[in-house]
């Protein structure tokens, strides 16, 4: 496929295949950003170099709001045209006044002081995961019910509604799913979560939903649709998000076993291990990712103009591979000197707030792995693992594992 200068490329340009990324990406970033046709939406700009892809996640003037007065508002909505009443969806300053909340919430400080809770859920759920013996899944018995089991323990869900509370947020996340079943299970999130900001109103509890609630409450000006849409996005982000980065994760060092003996072995830290594999991992689906809209001209990369109202999509899978600010960026490589900071959460003011919550849950689980399963292997061939599309991540299906 030969890029040609003022065409308007249909995208995506190639079919997914577990953790693969086209080649042809490797091309795109020979060039600015160029003009694609998604399948909804008019045409946009598309970027896939780093230093653009980080520019428009840092410079105010993208905006994640729609323009007003945009043609067919609708046909965006595929493309990430978000409700402004959640963080994702906000433009400064509201964004920040939002972020000035929950900052305090997920430093790496109080985040840490949780890794006694979440190393004693590990431990749990991997004896429960080696009980039927080699063999078993590591999504289904572990993946998925980690990072569920530690959202419900920070908003103080209680553990008899722990189950009804994940069905309704993997309906609501599944792509799959039907638009009555997801807004039944979208309806039902939300009145519970408003039983349990009513709770924390009546009596005092000290959990994370009362520290949002109480911020709430006293003074910062978050309204009461907001502070339901902000829970609403901690839960379905920390869900979703994390889940899938543990099965990509430990798929990836199954797949790349010499990966797997560096870490055994103490040739490789593993913090910086794991960094290497939120840059390397592409966790979001071709297509998938929410477009910015430019509120004035803007100049990237080989002098390319964003007009004003025009809407680009930064593939920033794509530019965590960018050999120009990561050498042999396509390669898996755990002893990089000073990387720069990988973008596979967002950067600046839109960095995902529970990033730290997530690296803890994946550090917290390899770092187990290590120590009581170093002998650690796939029970399958990498080739016959099975990627379901059913989100918008690249989601693992079952990952038999031996040791």
């Amino acid at each position: 496929m030969t890029i040609v200068s003022d065409e308007v490329m249909q995208y995506p340009f190639g079919k997914e295949n577990a953790l693969d990324v086209d080649p042809y990406y490797r091309e795109l970033q020979r060039h600015g950003p160029i003009k694609i046709q998604m399948a909804f939406g008019p045409p946009c700009w598309l970027a896939t170099r780093y230093d653009d892809v980080r520019t428009i996640f840092c410079d105010r003037r993208f905006s994640r709001l729609l323009p007003a007065g945009t043609e067919a508002p609708g046909a965006w909505h595929g493309a990430g045209a978000i409700d402004a009443t959640v963080p994702l969806g906000m433009d400064p300053p509201r964004h920040t006044g939002v972020r000035r909340i929950t900052s305090p919430l997920f430093s790496v400080k109080r985040i840490r002081a949780m890794a006694e809770r979440i190393q004693q859920l590990v431990d749990r759920l991997l004896d429960g995961m080696v009980e039927p013996g080699p063999g078993a899944d590591f999504v289904g018995a572990y993946a998925w019910d980690l990072p569920i089991n530690v959202l419900t323990a920070l908003l103080g869900v209680p553990g008899a509604d722990a189950n009804r509370f994940r069905g309704w947020v993997e309906t609501v996340t599944a792509m799959e799913t039907g638009e009555e079943e997801r807004t039944a299970s979208n309806q039902h999130l939300v009145d519970y979560i408003g039983e349990l900001i009513a709770e924390r109103r009546a009596h005092r509890h000290d959990d994370l939903l009362a520290h949002l609630v109480a911020a709430r409450d006293d003074g910062e000006h978050l309204s009461e649709v907001e502070l339901l849409g902000l829970v609403m996005s901690l839960i379905v982000g920390g869900f979703e998000t994390t889940a899938t980065q543990l099965g990509s994760t430990v798929y990836t060092l199954m797949a790349h076993p010499e990966h797997w003996r560096e870490l055994v072995d103490g040739r490789a830290e593993l913090k910086p291990a794991l960094d290497e594999l939120w840059r390397w991992i592409p966790a979001f689906r071709y297509g998938t990712m929410f477009v910015r809209w430019a509120k004035e001209d803007i100049e990237l990369s080989d002098g390319v103009v964003i007009r004003a109202g025009e809407a680009i999509l930064p593939e920033q899978s794509i530019a965590n591979r960018d050999e120009a600010v990561f050498p042999h960026g396509w390669e898996l490589d755990f002893h990089r000197v000073d990387p720069l900071p990988h973008l596979a959460l967002g950067f600046g003011e839109h960095l995902c707030m529970g990033f730290h919550l997530a690296k803890i849950q994946v550090e917290l689980t390899v770092a187990t792995l290590l120590r009581r399963f170093p002998t650690l292997a796939l029970a399958i061939p990498p080739a016959d693992v099975e990627w379901p599309a059913w989100t918008f991540m690249r989601t693992v299906g079952e990952l038999p594992l031996t040791w």
